[in-house]
């Protein structure tokens, strides 16, 4: 039978009166338990991690109703929402006595709620023989074009099928694993060694001068990178491994968040002592899942230290094409913001006025390429001053244009709306082509940097892709013509 243990912690002071009504609520309810639960209750009450009490001030009375997830979330931040539904699932949750397996359960005033967190598994990338669209490759980097609904790196949420899992395949590097550590490798090169000196193992990063491949991708606005650390010539901190990712699916739109410091290292699979966080050796800048595109990857340390810096001076050239919902006005404009995580929805993005306290500074340039549909929407050129988490889509949305099938900043109503212009054969249209385009329309078209090795200025384009196109093809034609 569960009892009310830690009491001064659980219930934060209560009085004697609470206390003891909240004691005989615990009393009454367990007797519609089953044996599975007694057990289960049992379980959870003798080492739970977290005793809770549900009071009024936890409740929004603008809703009917508290779900047990829901309070569980704002009661533990560091846990993720889906993390504590899987605990929920698996019976680690126990409201007053009994077994809770509904997420769902709506929580009242005086609920007692023991519960313990599923821990989250190691993070591994393993080599998976992906498609990549190689631009271009030579001992010290790659650049490669992303098709769409790849993500970049391994994080909490996407275990397989990234960008790193395909790059290892393609550098013939072991599996790692991320673990807590001092210096982290920064590039594939780094990772190898670090790989093989565990491992006894020779592999290193194929050194051919140019590379081709088929398919692959993911992409969005470009994240910048850290500040780079140098110590006597060793990268020190983590300017491509950054702090840990927020864990869930439900909250992977913002697992290419801008990185912190961090002190992960890459070890072989199976070491011991693994942490939350990511694993994304060579990563210098970043695309968010949706967008397709160019970046660039480093191969060496020193390829990475070059490109980092690049960056962070503001000295990489970068433009994107996107379509937006209408015409911005005027047809050319520079948007700056601060962009930081939206005070109500924790999965999206937000620009608040520029220098504030809150987010980082952005900013955007824009220019109309050509109006669609009549006028509304358009084909939106964007170059990058800063490389902040969904800079283009936050700001796209914030000159009130967001951008087309961004279901994240718009939805598709929006887009049968504005597009439609109240002819319901042109909204119908507006919708079927955001359906079937299916991610924000955003396209990373342009990118140039200098050689780290050579100091050779190089410049990539990229093709617009099948779907965008196809994009456009239904905004040029009838019924919006």
């Amino acid at each position: 039978m569960l009892r009310l243990a830690c009491a001064a912690q659980a219930t934060g002071g209560m009085g004697r009166r609470a206390a003891a009504r909240l004691a005989s609520l615990q009393q009454l309810r367990p007797l519609q338990a089953t044996a599975a639960d007694e057990q289960a209750s049992q379980q959870a009450a003798s080492k739970p991690q977290y005793e809770l009490v549900v009071s009024l001030a936890d409740f929004d009375l603008s809703k009917s109703k508290l779900r047990l997830d829901a309070y569980l979330a704002a009661k533990l931040p560091t846990a993720s929402r889906a993390r504590l539904q899987a605990s929920i699932k698996e019976g680690l949750v126990v409201v007053n006595g009994r077994q809770q397996a509904k997420a769902s359960y709506g929580v009242k005033p005086g609920d007692v709620i023991c519960c313990s967190v599923l821990p989250p598994p190691p993070l591994e990338a393993a080599p998976e023989a992906l498609p990549l669209e190689i631009v271009y490759e030579d001992a010290h980097l790659l650049v490669i074009n992303k098709a769409a609904d790849m993500v970049m790196h391994p994080s909490p949420g996407h275990y397989s099928g990234t960008l790193v899992n395909a790059l290892l395949h393609h550098c013939q590097l072991p599996a790692m694993q991320l673990g807590k550590g001092a210096a982290a490798p920064l590039s594939l090169e780094g990772a190898a060694a670090v790989a093989a000196a565990a491992e006894g193992d020779g592999s290193s990063c194929d050194d051919s001068s140019s590379g081709g491949g088929g398919g692959g991708g993911g992409g969005g606005d470009t994240q910048l990178p850290a500040a780079v650390e140098q110590q006597q010539g060793a990268a020190v901190g983590s300017s491509s491994f950054g702090s840990a990712s927020l864990e869930s699916s439900e909250q992977s739109e913002l697992e290419e968040e801008d990185e912190e410091e961090g002190g992960f290292q890459l070890l072989p699979a199976g070491t011991a002592g693994t942490a939350d966080g990511t694993v994304r050796p060579g990563i210098v800048h970043r695309l968010d899942k949706g967008t397709t595109g160019l970046l660039v990857v480093a191969k060496t340390d020193a390829a990475h230290l070059s490109l980092a810096q690049q960056f962070k001076d503001r000295t990489v050239s970068r433009s994107y094409v996107a379509i937006t919902l209408g015409v911005p006005r005027p047809p050319e404009g520079r948007v700056a913001t601060n962009i930081g995580r939206d005070l109500r929805d924790r999965k999206k993005m937000a620009a608040f006025a520029y220098g504030s306290a809150r987010g980082r500074t952005a900013a955007s340039n824009y220019r109309l390429l050509d109006p669609l549909a009549g006028g509304a929407a358009a084909l939106v050129q964007w170059r990058l001053e800063t490389g902040r988490t969904h800079q283009i889509r936050v700001h796209a949305k914030h000159i009130g244009h967001p951008l087309f099938a961004d279901d994240t900043y718009s939805s598709l109503a929006a887009a049968g709306s504005i597009v439609g212009a109240g002819k319901p054969a042109r909204s119908a249209a507006a919708q079927a082509a955001a359906r079937q385009l299916g991610r924000p329309a955003l396209h990373a078209q342009t990118l140039g940097f200098v050689h780290p090795a050579t100091g050779e200025r190089l410049q990539f384009e990229a093709a617009l892709p099948a779907d965008l196109e196809a994009a456009l093809a239904a905004l040029r034609a009838p019924p919006f013509t």
